[in-house]
């Protein structure tokens, strides 16, 4: 009685802790805490929810800017100017942007960044590589990309201005 009764617990808490540790939501947080772990950071393939500048910061709290309006461009549309882009100069690829930026209608939206989110900035060479970054990298008038899953932040990626 006591082997049949230790075999079923022992069977019901590995069939209950090997479901835990299945879902989707598990493997990406481990998938994005690893690259973070190399210092590269990886966000979301899919466009980000709020992107614009940040108006204002206090504490953990950001006013952005978000640009509403802006047409959603093909993957084929959106490689080519990123390679056009590639071959500007850092300081011309920040111009373009600021009058992009100043073009576009916006609303202000508050966010507050939650501990332990995704941050991360380009590397600044053109490569389109992103690095990790810190809640301290964050800068009034700088420009953020904003991912959000059901209400909550899931990555932020600074992109200047």
């Amino acid at each position: 009685m006591k082997k049949i009764l230790t075999t079923t617990l022992l069977l019901t808490g590995v069939v209950f802790l090997s479901g835990c540790a299945t879902s989707p939501e598990a493997q990406e947080a481990e998938k994005l805490s690893a690259i973070v772990s190399n210092n590269q950071v990886m966000t979301p393939t899919r466009p980000a929810e709020i992107n614009g500048v940040i108006s204002s910061m206090e504490g953990n709290k950001l006013m952005v800017k978000n640009e509403i309006g802006q047409p959603v461009l093909t993957e084929e549309e959106l490689a080519k100017k990123k390679a056009e882009r590639q071959k500007m100069t850092q300081e011309a690829r920040q111009a373009l942007k600021a009058q992009e930026t100043a073009n576009a209608k916006t609303e202000d939206v508050s966010i507050v960044v939650p501990v332990g989110v995704a941050i991360s900035k380009g590397t600044g060479d053109g490569s389109g590589n992103s690095v990790a970054a810190t809640y301290a990298d964050l800068k009034k008038g700088g420009y953020v990309s904003v991912w959000m899953k059901e209400g909550q932040i899931e990555a932020i990626k600074i992109k200047g201005i």
